[in-house]
């Protein structure tokens, strides 16, 4: 009989993050949600209930647990190395809260245990990496369809993150700069950083841009937009802009490729569609239907780490986009083009 994972998860501050890898991984047959810790008793009790797993508030002893196979993060981000290095002591893999630390020197900490432990260890940043849409469109790139990417432009603006639990609203842990590195600009663009990265297949080579409040003056330090501009080392541009502007039902969220023979823009917030303008026949935008929704990185670091194969994301990956999310930051705020 093939072994079931044993998998604990640490904090539901994320509660996107954490609820949604309780529920993906409630549903995988190979796997027994064994322990949730939280900080809220009730809403982690009743969550802990509800999947049959054990319950506790002690963060570290289930990060520590010595009888688990993989452990997810979804705590504060000024939490998270002493959680990661915890877990990678106890010999479990990891797939982790994004941005994985606030510091690159914290994320430095993290890559240490993980390669001391040998474990495996991906960031809920590189969930597009194992997003079947997202796998279409780099095979697309790779494939020549566009030509060679000369340009990328990505946009989301998304509300004010005051959501602190399903239905509930109040002051967020991410509206905190104790918690969390940054604000409405590194809350998203580094899904679009690490996405960038693994579709060109490159890296950073300078960042600039600009940060500040345009809407929500009460949350500084930390930026309600943020627009940075990438200079890839193969020559790629791209802008990411990423912003906590949106009023309800306007959220925006859009990534548009140029190449030198064609174009991709994915659309889901506003068209629903993903088209591809290109060496088609005829020629002109075409359609493409979106794939089944994606398992996610919780089953992800499951699969990998019970089939003992590399994790689509890597420490070395979240470690990198950290760092360009910091550069962008200190770019932003000396008006310099910063050389990573």
């Amino acid at each position: 009989m093939t072994k079931r994972a044993r998998v604990g998860i640490v904090g539901l501050d994320h509660w996107y993050a954490g609820l949604g890898a309780a529920e993906e991984l409630s549903k995988n047959a190979g796997v027994e949600l064994v322990a949730i810790a939280h900080r809220h008793e009730k809403r982690g009790r009743d969550t802990a209930e509800k999947y049959g797993a054990e319950f506790t508030t002690d963060y570290l002893s289930v990060a520590s647990r010595n009888d688990l196979d993989v452990v997810v993060t979804a705590c504060y981000c000024s939490e998270n190395p002493a959680m990661v290095a915890a877990a990678a002591k106890a010999g479990n893999h990891v797939a982790s809260v994004k941005p994985i630390a606030m510091t690159v020197d914290g994320a430095d900490a993290i890559r240490s245990a993980v390669k001391a432990a040998g474990v495996s260890f991906m960031s809920f940043e590189s969930n597009y990496r194992v997003n079947p849409t997202f796998l279409d469109i780099k095979s697309w790139v790779d494939a020549g369809r566009i030509g060679k990417v000369i340009t990328a432009a990505t946009v989301l603006r998304s509300m004010l993150p005051t959501q602190e639990w399903p239905g509930e609203r109040g002051r967020t842990w991410w509206l905190d700069s104790a918690k969390s590195p940054g604000g409405g600009w590194i809350d998203h663009s580094i899904y679009h950083i690490d996405f960038l990265r693994w579709l060109l297949n490159d890296e950073v080579a300078t960042v600039s841009g600009d940060s500040g409040n345009v809407k929500h003056t009460d949350i500084a330090p930390l930026e309600d937009y943020g627009a940075a501009n990438l200079a890839f080392r193969g020559g790629a541009r791209a802008t990411i802009e990423v912003t906590w502007t949106a009023s309800p039902g306007s959220f925006v969220h859009r990534i548009e490729l140029t190449g030198t023979e064609g174009h991709i823009i994915w659309d889901p917030s506003v068209t629903g569609k993903t088209l591809i303008g290109a060496k088609n026949d005829p020629a002109g935008w075409l359609h493409i239907a979106s794939p089944p929704r994606p398992s996610g990185a919780a089953n992800h670091v499951v699969e990998m780490a019970m089939t003992k194969h590399a994790t689509a994301g890597t420490v070395e990956d979240a470690r990198t986009n950290l760092n360009v999310c910091e550069q962008f930051y200190r770019a932003a705020k000396t008006g310099q083009r910063i050389a990573l």
